[in-house]
């Protein structure tokens, strides 16, 4: 590949347009050695050329044609002391003369990258005028220009983050990069390249004096080829990860999926045809339930090199035909290594298309509905002069996790780092809280694989579907810090489950541990979210999505018959409690048998004050003493 590189930009020296005319040195020992110079030049003989060609500067140090061969020589050979000292002497000789303008840009990079922004700036605006008009390399130098200008502000202006690496424990391979976690913070899941280049998917586990020696997350995911870049749903139940060169590939490098269940992971199966194409696509961010998938891509029909493209999965596990993000995102350079955080609104990615501290800088944008706000450069520290790239944001958007290139004794490396977000940036990130448990049997304690929906009690819409593992019984699923929810388990053969609870700013995460009874005589639950004005039996709205589970549920096992018992607190006499039972559970009855429920398959009945399940000592008492129940009958 470098031999390859080599070729290359020699090909593209070699063939410039002659713009010095063919001036021969003066001197005669000027002209045998710049004609021994020309020649090895054009057999592509590197050493042979800078040889002569530096005999001639000795012989004649104002030979322009010279510097600029040797600039060129020397940049193809990696010397960048001597490359710079041949185009600062051509840009001495001809500082206005179009050939200078390559000159200048090349010091330009050279100071950029060495993070001397005022000097780069000087030299990219020299270069300009000097360079065609709307050329290529016009808009380079415009380009180059804005990030100079972009850098010195961001230095003068820099974040105040404390970056941390993972540690050695973490930072075990040659190289590491693109981490993502699970909602609660506890896996971290990165891909690794081992000395034999072979590049894995690896996982650890937070332990309470950091994190674990890790492992290849599995045999089933990682092979003798590469396995790259990954991403996992909020529960760590689900992996997208890129793979390369694979027989049941569509592409160079395609998107895989697995999902997991106990500790086993299934075996991967290529994402298909709608969603992989014949180019590169790579680097998936999948968001938090799963649902959508973000990744980048350099096929046809984007706005540049690499873009960043999306899909997303309906009812029926069909994933749609991946849409590009637009021109607010992408540029006509390359975007990757995208980002969406668990509230699924806020994303991160990286781009060298946009004004930066050099190479690809970290942004963010935030989505509005259907549209993109303009992207935001992290600014400095964060982005640096190396490569900032695989960028993971925590669910309750404080802590950040990203792979940066780190130079050791010469040799190039990528490290996984950590740091707190700075306050300025927490505020464009909305937080996220999780609900975390298990779905078990009641009576026997068994592990169960259950269906639950989520639902914001506030707009009455469903906000996340998930699953229980089968294995384990465990579930965890993203909420939207301080909003009010209503849990739905359901599964075969059993009662389906209702719960209520509201999530605070306090609260990083909610734990619902879950028993389900069994359909059996007898058997009770409560309707947790049915609700009911002070003193009345009328029928909030709020209460409709309770009630249409619980049509669901009876149109599903058609026949069971059901009672629909009313209980109140002791506030109030005990004949106004009892009346006022009675009719709610009328009330529930009734809006069932609207929904189609046979008349003979519901009764009701109120039972006042007389069976509390809690002290009425305290308000948490009575409003659990103030319920609808069902039982089986």
């Amino acid at each position: 590949m470098q031999r390859f590189v080599l070729t290359c930009l020699l090909c593209s020296f070699l063939y410039l347009p002659e713009v010095f005319g063919q001036n021969a040195p003066t001197t005669k020992r000027g002209r045998d050695a710049y004609e021994k110079a020309s020649k090895a030049w054009q057999g592509r003989n590197l050493s042979e050329a800078a040889i002569q060609y530096e005999k001639v500067v000795v012989a004649e140090p104002t030979h322009a044609e010279s510097h600029l061969r040797l600039a060129q020589i020397y940049e193809l050979l990696r010397q960048p002391a001597l490359t710079k000292v041949h185009y600062t002497r051509l840009i001495a000789l001809q500082p206005n003369e179009a050939q200078s303008a390559t000159a200048y840009q090349w010091l330009g990079k050279h100071y950029f990258q060495t993070e001397q922004y005022d000097s780069a700036l000087i030299n990219y605006q020299k270069a300009l005028p000097l360079f065609p008009a709307k050329s290529s390399l016009s808009r380079l130098a415009e380009k180059s220009i804005a990030s100079s200008k972009f850098a010195l502000e961001a230095i003068k202006n820099p974040l105040s983050i404390k970056k941390q690496t993972l540690g050695d424990t973490v930072n075990m391979f040659p190289s590491q990069y693109f981490p993502v976690l699970t909602a609660d913070g506890e896996t971290l899941i990165f891909s690794g390249l081992t000395e034999e280049k072979d590049e894995n998917i690896y996982i650890t586990h937070r332990q309470k004096k950091g994190w674990d020696v890790p492992e290849g997350i599995s045999k089933s995911i990682n092979t003798n080829n590469n396995e790259g870049t990954s991403s996992v749903s909020a529960d760590g139940r689900t992996l997208v990860f890129t793979a390369c060169n694979r027989p049941d590939g569509y592409g160079s490098c395609d998107l895989f999926i697995t999902h997991k269940q106990g500790n086993d992971w299934s075996t991967p199966k290529n994402m298909g045809e709608t969603v992989n194409s014949r180019e590169w696509d790579s680097q998936p961010s999948l968001s938090a339930d799963g649902h959508t998938l973000y990744f980048a891509s350099d096929r046809k029909g984007g706005q540049g090199k690499k873009d960043i493209w999306v899909t997303e999965r309906n009812d029926k596990g069909q994933w749609s035909t991946p849409k590009s993000l637009g021109s607010t995102i992408n540029t006509a350079d390359d975007e990757n290594a995208p980002f969406i955080h668990a509230n699924g609104r806020t994303l991160f990615y990286a781009s060298n298309g946009h004004p930066g501290m050099g190479g690809m800088d970290l942004f963010i944008t935030q989505r509005m509905d259907t549209v993109w706000a303009e992207p935001k450069n992290l600014g400095y520290p964060i982005n640096t002069v190396s490569e900032q790239v695989g960028l993971f944001i925590a669910s309750d958007g404080k802590m950040a996790y990203y792979s940066d290139d780190y130079s050791e004794k010469g040799k190039g490396r990528s490290l996984l780092y950590q740091f707190e977000l700075p306050e300025s940036l927490q505020k464009s990130v909305i937080p996220t809280r999780y609900a975390k448990g298990k779905v078990f049997d009641k009576k026997t304690g068994a592990a169960l694989s259950s269906e639950i929906d989520l639902y914001d009690l506030k707009t009455q819409e469903k906000v996340g579907s998930f699953t229980s593992d089968s294995k384990t019984g465990t579930f965890l699923a993203v909420l939207n810090s301080g909003s009010s929810y209503a849990f739905y388990v359901s599964k075969s053969n059993y009662l389906f489950k209702s719960l209520s609870f509201t999530v605070s700013d306090t609260t990083s995460s909610v734990q619902l541990d879950i028993p389900l009874e069994a359909i059996e005589k007898n058997r009770t639950e409560v309707l947790n979210n049915i609700f009911f004005k002070t003193g009345s039996y009328d029928l909030d709205e709020k209460s409709k999505v309770e009630l249409n589970k619980m049509v669901e549920f009876l149109v599903l096992n058609k026949t069971i018959a059901i009672e629909i018992s009313g209980h109140t607190d002791d506030v109030g006499s005990d004949k106004e409690n009892l009346e006022l039972s009675r009719k709610r559970a009328l009330s529930v009855q009734e809006y069932l048998q609207h929904a189609g429920i046979a008349q003979g398959r519901i009764t009701s009945k109120g039972f006042g004050e007389s069976k509390p399940v809690a002290s009425n000592d305290s308000e948490t008492g009575r409003q659990q003493n103030r319920r609808i129940e069902w039982r089986i009958e």
